[in-house]
């Protein structure tokens, strides 16, 4: 049996917190949990699992937060880039100011070594095919320029403060429980509404959970501090065999609507608007729109080569997967 370790688990309560957190327990490990509102949290009871109220955009509260822990893995962030109802100051607060707490409440305590999960989002469109870790960074999204300005701020406490962090930056996370874009786009699938959009591949990249979180752990044993590390399929999906996957999980068969990439930015530009009136998210962007038309491939040589990082889960095999967890949970 490994020897017991103690985690410091942030994002807990999100979508790959409580994957992440079966794990590490099924290896009977120990893992203090932050969250904001410990009645919210659908985290079952365990000799290992400590749940601690406390919220990462107010120093106070992390006070003594990381005392005991060896590992930090910071999963918390706030909204997808599909969250038009989020003001940039709120992405700056909870993504950038809210990591450099968590960070400063680690080096206080000494903490072993740190994984800060970031996104692709971070990198934007990128005309490189496929795109690496040296690749210019040109997030297109207040949510991407957060997760950018966040990693420069851990980088900069590894330079100046010797913070032991490791940087991943995953692209699409999906797998039962995902509540984001794989959801939204199984139940246009089944409404037959999931359209096809322009002519081009529209190369999409995805990482089941399961596969992610060994990412993670990889980059936590084998990652080099300071470093970043892309963690996603080898191979990117075009976007039109996702909606043939999801109706194959499905079982039906549907001929998609065609709209053409001019229409479905107009219509995205429309659906802003009238949303943006109610004061709710719109059900695409335009921003949305052209990160799918463009062609987004990354590179995974450096994290195979340095962390023995390997995906398992194919999106056939993953996506058919998800979709029955939806079904038994009456989510579509």
């Amino acid at each position: 049996m490994k020897h017991q370790r103690n985690y410091l688990v942030t994002g807990a309560t999100g979508f790959m917190g409580p994957h992440l957190i079966q794990r590490l327990q099924a290896r009977g490990q120990h893992c203090r949990c932050i969250v904001r509102d410990p009645a919210k949290a659908d985290l079952a009871p365990s000799p290992t699992l400590e749940i601690v109220k406390a919220d990462i955009t107010k120093p106070e509260t992390l006070r003594g937060i990381a005392d005991g822990i060896d590992y930090l893995l910071h999963l918390a962030t706030l909204g997808h880039m599909n969250n038009f109802t989020v003001r940039p100051h709120e992405f700056e607060t909870v993504n950038v100011q809210g990591a450099e707490n968590i960070m400063q409440a680690a080096l206080t305590a000494g903490v072993s070594k740190i994984v800060h999960c970031s996104s692709v989002a971070a990198m934007g469109i990128c005309p490189e095919n496929p795109a690496d870790e040296t690749t210019a960074c040109r997030p297109h999204h207040p949510y991407g320029q957060s997760k950018l300005r966040a990693e420069k701020r851990v980088q900069s406490l590894v330079a100046t403060r010797g913070l032991p962090a490791v940087i991943v930056r995953f692209s699409m996370v999906y797998g039962p429980g995902d509540g984001r874009d794989m959801l939204k786009l199984a139940r246009l699938t089944q409404k037959g509404l999931f359209p096809k959009i322009g002519n081009r591949p529209k190369l999409t990249p995805l990482i089941h959970v399961q596969d992610a979180i060994n990412g993670l752990e990889l980059a936590l044993d084998h990652g080099r501090v300071g470093e970043i590390y892309l963690l996603t399929n080898a191979q990117s999906e075009p976007f039109d065999r996702l909606r043939h996957l999801m109706q194959q999980a499905m079982g039906i068969k549907r001929f998609p609507i065609y709209v053409p990439q001019w229409l479905a930015l107009v219509l995205a530009g429309v659906a802003e608007k009238m949303w943006g009136l109610a004061g709710a998210a719109p059900p695409v962007t335009r921003k949305n729109i052209e990160s799918t038309l463009s062609d987004r491939v990354f590179s995974i040589a450096k994290a195979q080569k340095e962390l023995g990082f390997a995906p398992k889960i194919e999106p056939a095999a993953g996506i058919s997967q998800t979709i029955d967890w939806y079904r038994q949970h009456g989510w579509i």
